[in-house]
């Protein structure tokens, strides 16, 4: 559930950042291709709240997340879900819920009460899944020109040590 309420917030951001119009195509338009970087807070709707803060980095299919400790690393074919505090790594093909970010078109029809700034925007998840009745608070955010290899999005095990579990589900 948090890597989908996370995986929401990306696409949500992706619809959202930096967008000074109303219309969903101006929205789209304005982060077409562009690198997105933004701090988040999302809590989700649950009969008990869940709170995550974090960071997150998009170019294209690749990003990497951080929220309360963990890290998701994905470079658009491979995705490591990183858990610090327990050392250990998760490593898996991205699925569907990576498919919003590729589109984040799909997402405009969920989303009610946005409200967007220079550098920030927020709003109320309301489609269906996990993240039903999620709402997102974005901070800071920033676009540019994309950086273009995606090296950066490859996360390195082979810089871990033998304290650390490696789980590949691939």
């Amino acid at each position: 559930m948090k890597r989908f309420a996370l995986i929401v917030l990306l696409a949500v951001a992706s619809i959202a950042a930096a967008a000074q119009g109303s219309s969903a195509q101006a929205l789209l338009k304005k982060i077409e291709g562009k690198r997105l970087s933004f701090e988040f807070s999302l809590t989700t709707a649950d009969k008990v709240p869940v709170k995550h803060i974090g960071t997150a980095l998009i170019e294209g299919k690749s990003y990497i997340i951080s929220d309360n400790g963990a890290e998701i690393w994905c470079n658009g074919k491979v995705r490591w879900t990183v858990d610090n505090s327990a050392k250990e790594v998760y490593i898996e093909a991205p699925g569907e819920e990576e498919d919003m970010l590729i589109s984040p078109e799909k997402l405009l029809g969920s989303v009610t009460k946005l409200i967007v700034g220079e550098a920030s925007a927020s709003g109320k998840y309301t489609g269906e899944g996990p993240a039903k009745g999620a709402t997102f608070v974005l901070t800071s955010i920033k676009t540019s020109e994309p950086l273009g290899n995606g090296s950066e999005f490859t996360f390195n095990t082979g810089a871990l040590d033998s304290s650390w579990v490696i789980t590949d589900l691939r």
